[in-house]
């Protein structure tokens, strides 16, 4: 249960996230037709000369104008929202083993039995068995 907890936590601050990503790449949208108003800059005190600055990155793309970068954000801030999904998702795909793999356990232990995962069963509560029915029929390979 507490596993569950956890997770259900994980999914709303990962949502939280994604849904602030999505309002912002909306605001930003919005605000290409207004005109920027930018505050004054207020001077900070110079770094002291010993402090290395922090090495800039290369640049890998070039924008033609705020449109085109405004696009480009959306799409990122898409991804970036893909990439939150998939890593809950992951999250829930290792829970969801850890289960699968207990439950495996205490069907061995209890009933010394294992299932091949390979394989379908049939349980029958009137004879009070399980009998092996057959292969799990194999899935067409996406491309």
């Amino acid at each position: 249960m507490k596993k569950i907890m956890v997770l259900a936590a994980l999914v709303v601050f990962t949502a939280g996230i994604m849904l602030v990503c999505s309002d912002m790449a909306v605001a930003a949208a919005k605000d290409k037709s207004k005109a920027k108003v930018t505050a004054p800059i207020t001077p900070v005190a110079p770094a002291p000369a010993k402090v290395a600055a922090a090495p800039e990155g290369k640049v890998v793309c070039n924008f033609k104008d705020k449109d085109q970068m405004t696009e480009f954000e959306q799409i990122y801030v898409a991804k970036q929202a893909t990439f939150g999904r998939m890593s809950v998702l992951q999250a829930y795909f290792s829970l969801e083993q850890n289960n699968l793999q207990e439950i495996d356990k205490q069907m061995e232990k209890k009933f010394n039995f294992k299932m091949d995962p390979n394989k379908m069963y049939d349980l029958n509560r009137d004879a009070m068995e399980i009998r092996e029915v057959g292969d799990v029929p194999k899935q067409p390979v996406q491309q």
